[in-house]
């Protein structure tokens, strides 16, 4: 697999389309009308906008811990789904829902952010809050970036740069699938879905100045300064680009039946 530079036009826009990444793994997710969805670490509502538009009626509930959310309620209205898109201000790791509340409950990428905040711990209580708000036979989805699974030099800088720098770690696949195996969740399916494209080193250069911003601005991260950054990764990033979100691995899990259902804190 060998993805492509990205031209400066498709950068502008990298984030918000991602190549269709979202809209793809929800047409994955055997949606139907009159679902209840969490999206955990919703962010600016982008992955919850996109279940909702194939949902068509039903409810989606986007949380996160950042006053994000905001933009988050603004895309919404945007893309004119605020009627079925619900956003709300909330921990992952203490989702304030009673249990089996949810169809299914869903995260894009969020549990590198958790991982920011509350570490490897929080990571696993946040999956174990989905699995708890997820109703009998419902479905967990978590999209991921396992390092282990990424394919090129590109893509492995780009999980190694986040997690080592912006603490935004990409934990294994084996870690989260331990935590549905110990959960009475069943693995029904996984996949992986790519953009094809990568950052040029300019273009990286802005993403990680703006990221050590964010971290530091949002989510009072103390980060190591750009310069400091780039002498240790630029000549990498220079010669093989830099693959953020290139590939994304998708698990989907059931909660199935029990009477006698625990879920291990």
């Amino acid at each position: 697999m060998c993805s492509e530079y990205l031209t400066d036009e498709e950068y502008e826009m990298y984030w918000f389309r991602l190549g269709g990444l979202r809209k793809a793994i929800s047409e994955d997710l055997g949606l139907s009308a009159g679902m209840k969805i969490l999206d955990v670490g919703t962010g600016w509502g982008h992955f919850a906008i996109e279940m909702a538009k194939l949902l068509k009626e039903g409810k989606v509930v986007g949380i996160d811990i950042t006053s994000e959310v905001d933009k988050a309620r603004q895309f919404a209205k945007r893309n004119k789904v605020d009627d079925i898109v619900q956003i709300m201000r909330m921990d992952a790791t203490d989702l304030r829902f009673p249990d089996n509340s949810f169809d299914l409950a869903a995260s894009f990428l969020g549990m590198r952010d958790i991982h920011m905040t509350r570490g490897e711990k929080g990571v696993k209580k946040a999956v174990r809050e989905m699995i708890r708000v997820t109703k009998e036979g419902g479905r967990i989805a978590l999209c991921i970036t396992p390092p282990e699974d990424m394919e090129t030099e590109d893509q492995r800088i780009a999980v190694e740069v986040e997690g080592k720098i912006f603490g935004a770690k990409s934990l294994p696949k084996e870690f989260y699938i331990d935590i549905f195996r110990n959960n009475h969740i069943e693995l029904r399916k996984t996949g992986a879905y790519y953009t094809n494209k990568k950052l040029t080193a300019h273009q990286a250069r802005i993403e990680l100045k703006e990221g050590i911003e964010i971290a530091r601005k949002v989510y009072g991260k103390n980060v190591r300064d750009f310069e400091d950054v780039w002498s240790e990764y630029g000549e990498r990033i220079e010669t093989f680009g830099y693959g953020m979100y290139s590939k994304v691995v998708l698990l989907i899990g059931e909660k199935v039946a029990s009477t006698a259902y625990t879920i291990k804190r």
